[in-house]
């Protein structure tokens, strides 16, 4: 077993959050006034592009229960340091309802930007990463599983 160090959250989430970036400027999706789709009204006080990031956290960090990665992202000083507007569980459901068209793009542009063939993620299944895939080989367990309370880890 390796004694290389693993990625802190933080890591992790600016990792996201710049991967994200790239493939909303390869799909060529604007971020206009905080949204990612036209809708009417003034910016919202959480980005689209940080709520997508925490999507995928939550794909990433394996949280099958939404309840469960809420209460996990309200508990945390890392991500509320992070995300200090984080939204309320029933509007952050409501935005990453709105925002689940946008999935299909950004999975053919992380295609075209790393040259797959196939999505590295879809909605509700854990996405591959280099990083996770390091993770599990040099430490047999779930990396992320330090940044969770055990109480609310998903099974």
């Amino acid at each position: 077993m390796s004694d290389s160090p693993v990625p802190s959250l933080e890591d992790l989430v600016t990792a996201a959050y710049c991967a994200l970036d790239d493939a909303l400027s390869e799909a060529k999706v604007p971020c206009r006034n905080g949204k990612l789709l036209w809708r009417p009204g003034p910016a919202p006080e959480m980005d689209d592009r940080e709520v997508l990031c925490l999507a995928v956290l939550q794909e990433l960090l394996g949280y099958e229960a939404d309840y469960a990665f809420f209460l996990w992202l309200t508990n945390n000083a890392v991500i509320r340091a992070l995300f200090p507007k984080l939204l309320s569980r029933q509007k952050f459901a409501e935005r990453r309802t709105l925002l689940t068209p946008l999935l299909q793009k950004l999975c053919q542009a992380f295609c075209a930007l790393h040259d797959e063939g196939t999505p590295p993620f879809r909605s509700s299944i854990p996405i591959r990463s280099t990083s996770a895939n390091w993770c599990a080989a040099n430490n047999r367990r779930n990396a992320s599983a330090a940044w969770r309370p055990p109480a609310i880890a998903p099974h």
